[in-house]
């Protein structure tokens, strides 16, 4: 008994063998041999069943992750009787679902279809082979299959053409040949060629041809090995010809032709043009009857306009059409027009009709039917969040304990304000957060409340209309490459009561523009940017906080923000793999200059108030998604620059923080930091909320299906993720100079030793709608730590883990434990 003790002490009362035992475990959902079995009495008695399959891809021109992508799309190749399914419960129990009688046809029609799926992707002479292992285990005949596959070389193309007989369409193929997705040696493969194919209909369609599709086109190849048709009368020319064509078959190419399709709808090869347009502002289902009674005009440009009343002013439809009358008919147009209906949510439904005009040919007419949208709409929400922040006994000071925090959201949206498709939406929130450790009776039970409206007016056009020129030179606008646009102005106002701390009024407008391109990114203007914060009510405790920690008394207190910003953000789907995807994201924020650059005036208040400074972000993002699970990493920068000598920081509502359920999640939200600023005495009461100018973070998290809970409604996922970073001040904030532990230093080795790191795992519950995550983040790296630079792995066991992490009470060593090395988290929705 002794002994067994000792090896649970030694094994497991460190945090860094509990993580690999728990990583073990986890690693047990692969099918092993071992520990996989079939169902009592679900298993073919006395046949031969298909016990495991595996797939080994030989050969190719396959990078290590192509590779591996390869072979997970193979294995969605197999004949449905030749699949096992495996039932995983609890990490390490498996079992296969009702065993399939083993069939050596089915396999074979696996094969091939393996087999095709390569060929679609360049390689045309895949190799097979199976390997099949019959044994006995405990009266059942199990069958393993491992099929072995050599993709081979794959086929180049080694010249591609247009050959299209049709002038007009020969010299619009080559015009837009630079975009082309069959390029010269590399592998032909069905994806590039069906791409290529819709990218020529969607520019022929774009040059006036309305009815033209994919039928009308056709790929043709030629593979044949010119060495062997060129022989020569000297013998050594043929050997050396015959030494060209075995080079030739160990690396394979084709000619490629696109040509148009010899059978061929003629009627297909003809431009049209725009001829009437008829708009209906107001349309509704039993209009299609054709019987509606219709007031109706006409604007200058000879469009037609037909309504029951008038929702909405006819200059504001004309400027969101982009189909012109006498214009040739491009589907960019037609597409544009109706997005841009769509977007503006005057309208639920959009649809576009066109028909050949009787009396000419060549001619198309134009019906825009616009089904309109309930003009208010409105939404409300609830929401919470928890937080196991210090655990302190001593209530007399927001955020001490566990947190619970509760909002509620309403919000009223116009959507067609003054019949111009003008939005305006007012919001209304209200919340406040508990402390749970608060004694009963003591009134402490509430840690802060707070109340917040926000109207915003978008307008979708740009105004004032010289903007655009200016945009245009600046180049920051491009209506070719702009699907939308629109013109914000936002104005709030909270007030916020740290209940035993502070008090604090904030005021806000800004004006912007927001351009969305088509490419998928989102450029924000905001020229003109105002943000007060008034702090009042603080009480001595406060004040005593911030004249022992200067890096907060610099940053909280009444401040003005008065300039301007700018966001830019881009997505990104890989063409090769579309489970690749990544994300940019980047901030300016510049105040005490207005745009462009224009110092502010001399006003007393703004002199008393204003804060200068330039705020700088960039964050990047990543995810990799397989069969059963991603990756998904993030990193991101930050740093804000104080000008003059007045604004040693940033004011607090524009610092940067780490901690909580999105950042590092070991630490309790503004709770790490900054720099090697030492954690407040466990039960000092002291004020918990740290920020800094600088912000330096990466995170990676390893997701993963476990099993549906209810099908089709939850799944239960885990996730095991790290978390590396911390902030900092920009400039030293310490009283007299000096050494200032909270201000960035360009020091490789400093920097090192004031970065933290968190491990942890968590629990995610996809609703399909919504997903509730749940982590446990264990810091391994504290910054506060000089010896061995802050590494020090938290003492866990089985003995004591269930009262570290969840024990309430009076214990003061889990609650103490919790406070320097653990927080719990719960959140809505991914981290990044």
């Amino acid at each position: 008994m002794r002994l067994k003790t000792s090896f649970y002490y030694i094994c497991f009362k460190n945090t860094a063998c509990f993580l690999i035992f728990i990583l073990l475990l986890s690693g047990c959902t692969q099918v092993k041999n071992i520990l996989t079995y079939p169902k009592k009495n679900k298993y073919p008695y006395n046949k031969p069943f298909l016990y495991q399959t595996s797939i080994e891809l030989k050969g190719g021109n396959f990078t290590g992750e192509e590779r591996k992508n390869t072979v997970q799309r193979l294995y969605t190749q197999l004949d449905d009787s030749s699949r096992v399914y495996i039932n995983d419960k609890f990490f390490i129990f498996h079992s296969i679902i009702n065993p399939p009688v083993f069939d050596t046809s089915q396999s074979n029609r696996s094969v091939t279809n393996m087999k095709n799926y390569l060929l679609h992707l360049g390689y045309y002479s895949p190799k097979d082979s199976i390997k099949i292992d019959t044994f006995q285990w405990n009266k059942q005949q199990r069958v393993t299959v491992k099929y072995i596959i050599d993709a081979g070389t794959p086929t180049l193309i080694n010249n591609f053409r247009y050959l299209l007989k049709k002038p007009d369409l020969q010299a619009i193929a080559l015009q837009s040949s630079k975009k082309s997705f069959m390029v010269l040696n590399e592998p032909v493969t069905k994806l590039d060629v069906l791409s290529e194919i819709s990218r020529l209909v969607d520019t022929f369609r774009n040059n006036g041809y309305y009815k033209f599709t994919s039928d009308e086109l056709k790929m043709r190849g030629d593979s044949t090995i010119e060495a062997l048709t060129n022989m020569s009368d000297d013998p050594l020319e043929n050997l050396r010809l015959l030494a060209e064509a075995n080079e030739q078959r160990n690396k394979p190419t084709v000619k490629l032709a696109l040509l148009l399709n010899p059978s061929a709808d003629t009627t297909r090869l003809k431009q049209y043009y725009i001829n009437n347009i008829f708009i209906y502002p107001d349309f509704y289902p039993e209009d299609a009857s054709g019987v509606a009674n219709y007031n109706e005009t006409k604007d200058l440009a000879g469009n037609t306009i037909r309504f029951h009343k008038i929702i909405i002013h006819n200059s504001f439809l004309l400027q969101h059409l982009y189909l012109k009358k006498g214009n040739l008919y491009r589907q960019e147009e037609y597409s544009k027009t109706i997005n841009g209906f769509a977007r503006l949510g005057v309208w639920q439904n959009v649809n576009i009709q066109l028909k050949e005009n009787k009396d000419s040919t060549g001619l198309l007419d134009v019906y825009i039917q616009l089904l309109p949208a309930k003009k208010y709409g409105f939404e409300a929400t609830i929401e919470a969040s928890y937080s196991a922040n210090t655990n302190s006994n001593n209530i007399s000071v927001a955020n001490a304990g566990n947190l619970l925090g509760g909002s509620f959201n309403m919000s009223l949206q116009n959507r067609n304000l003054w019949k111009r498709g003008i939005k305006m939406t007012n919001s209304i929130r209200a919340g406040a957060e508990l402390n749970l450790n608060a004694a009963r009776g003591s009134g402490q039970s509430v840690n802060s409340n707070e109340f917040s409206f926000n109207n915003t007016i978008s307008v979708p056009k740009i105004v004032p209309p010289f903007i655009n020129s200016t945009l245009r030179w600046l180049r920051l606008y491009n209506e070719e490459k702009t699907n939308s646009q629109q013109t914000f102005f936002n104005s709030s106002y909270a007030n916020t009561n740290r209940i035993g701390l502070f008090k604090l009024n904030s005021f806000g407008f800004n004006m912007g523009y927001e351009f969305n391109r088509k490419d998928n990114k989102t450029l924000t203007l905001k020229p003109f940017n105002i943000e007060y914060t008034n702090l009042y009510g603080r009480t001595p405790l406060f004040d005593s906080t911030l004249l022992a920690n200067p890096f907060l008394r610099y940053s909280f207190n009444t401040a003005l923000v008065l300039g301007w910003t700018a966001g830019y953000s881009e997505s990104h789907i890989n063409k090769r793999n579309r489970n690749k995807i990544s994300a940019l994201r980047a901030n300016l924020d510049v105040s005490g200059f207005l745009f462009p650059f224009i110092p502010i005036g001399e006003i007393s208040f703004i002199q008393k108030n204003l804060r200068k400074f330039i705020k700088f972000d960039l964050e990047k993002t990543y995810n990799h998604s397989y069969l059963k699970s991603s990756t998904a990493i993030r990193i991101f920068a930050g740093v804000g620059v104080p000008i003059g000598s007045r604004d040693t920081t940033l004011p607090f509502f524009k610092q940067y923080f780490a901690g909580g359920s999105n950042s590092m999640r070991a630490w309790p939200i503004r709770g790490l930091g900054p720099g090697s600023k030492p954690l407040a005495a466990f039960n000092s009461g002291s004020f918990a909320d740290r920020t800094g100018d600088i912000r330096l973070e990466a995170n990676f998290e390893y997701r993963r299906t476990l099993f549906q809970i209810i099908p089709n409604s939850i799944v239960l996922k885990y996730a095991f993720f790290t978390d590396i970073g911390n902030i900092w001040n920009f400039k030293n904030t310490r009283l007299g100079g000096g050494y200032d532990s909270a201000q960035f230093k360009l020091n490789l080795n400093n920097f090192y030793n004031e970065i933290g790191v968190t491990a942890g795992a968590g629990l995610r519950f996809d609703f399909n709608y919504v997903l509730l995550r749940v982590d446990f983040g264990f810091r391994i790296k504290r910054p506060e730590l000089t010896e061995n630079s802050g590494w020090k792995l938290p003492s866990i066991g089985f003995d004591d883990l269930y009262g570290k992490l969840f024990k309430r009470g009076d214990n003061n060593e889990f609650r103490r434990w919790r406070y320097e090395n653990f927080n719990f988290s719960i959140g809505l929705s991914y981290p990044f």
